[in-house]
């Protein structure tokens, strides 16, 4: 039986280049190769060059963020491609990509034109996962808890929030992933310097109240009638789940299952569902959520999850039974399924 062509696309445009160059590489060395021909594609951080590397180049990298700080760049070299030439090569794109132009929504245009299947959800429903304030409309909508926010833009005079909130708040880029860009406000003196960074990211930004509580994901699995895995608990070492606390060892404690009643979990995971519905993704993805006062209430959906050694999707698959390898191989047959 032939095998079936993979192209795992990594890297590309966007603050998390490196994150999705270690899930590319990660997907690549877990992908069965007596089922699967695995091809990896890297795009350049200016997202203009796209080159077929080998597996052994893949395998090779590591970040500058890892554990022994020991980073080995991808070496130079490969075919170029053009993206006609990704529909000719493979069976299924595998997006391995996160952020910006890889999980808004992009990328996905990009490859409807092809007609080629990929991985995860669709156009509309990863620019409206990337989009915080279009995410949070939609859950308001659905009658699903998120924190108070406010939406701010450059034009605005922001001491217009000190009128909705008290301190602290949590200060974010409206389409950023992994934490990038966000700040929690304890003093007033601090927040400027948290708004400029913010808007280094785009022209828009949010303001919302810093909710203390327990802080979990769940992961949710499938097409028509997708599943939740087990919840992850996110214990972090400094004050809030940051860049450094998601992808370096040691940073964060993640327990799985989470140390929470039966009831309360089966509630948590309904709302994850619902959301992972609400936006209509398929694939795969993972919802951020934090319980305060007994109350879930969702941060964000992640439409294309990290699945390098340190991330949570892996983790909470793992407790439900699924290998990485099967994970991975589930997630291309919901692919082709679309």
């Amino acid at each position: 039986m032939r095998k079936v062509r993979v192209i795992v696309l990594m890297g590309g445009k966007t603050p998390e280049h490196e994150v999705s160059l270690v899930s590319g590489r990660e997907v690549v060395r877990h992908l069965d190769k007596k089922k699967f021909e695995v091809l990896p594609v890297v795009i350049a951080k200016d997202g203009q060059k796209w080159q077929l590397k080998t597996q052994e180049q893949i395998l090779l990298y590591s970040p500058g963020w890892s554990e022994n700080n020991h980073k080995k760049e991808l070496v130079s070299g490969g075919e170029s491609l053009q993206l006609e030439s990704v529909s000719r090569k493979a069976d299924v794109v595998f997006i391995a990509m996160h952020g910006p132009f890889g999980e808004d929504g992009t990328i996905q245009g990009m490859l409807e034109l092809t007609g080629i299947p990929y991985t995860g959800a669709g156009v509309l429903a990863s620019a409206l996962g990337m989009d915080k304030p279009m995410f949070r409309k939609i859950m308001e909508r659905e009658k699903i808890l998120v924190p108070k926010y406010l939406v701010l833009e450059k034009k605005d005079d922001p001491t217009i929030i000190w009128k909705k909130f008290r301190l602290p708040v949590v200060v974010k880029p409206s389409a950023q992933g992994s934490s990038v860009g966000v700040s929690i406000v304890h003093r007033k003196n601090q927040f400027k310097k948290a708004i400029n960074l913010a808007f280094n990211y785009g022209p828009k930004i949010i303001v919302e109240e810093y909710l203390k509580g327990i802080e979990m994901t769940c992961g949710v699995v499938g097409n028509d009638n997708p599943q939740a895995l087990p919840l992850v608990e996110i214990v972090p070492k400094k004050e809030f789940f940051d860049y450094e606390a998601k992808y370096i060892n040691g940073k964060c404690d993640e327990i799985v299952p989470a140390r929470i009643f039966k009831k309360l979990t089966e509630k948590v995971q309904a709302i994850a569902v619902k959301v992972y519905q609400a936006i209509g993704c398929r694939g795969f993805g993972r919802v951020d959520i934090i319980v305060c006062c007994g109350k879930p209430y969702v941060l964000e959906i992640n439409t294309i999850p990290g699945l390098t050694p340190n991330s949570l999707l892996p983790k909470e698959a793992a407790a439900a039974g699924i290998s990485y390898a099967k994970l991975i191989e589930r997630i291309i047959e919901l692919a082709l399924e679309k």
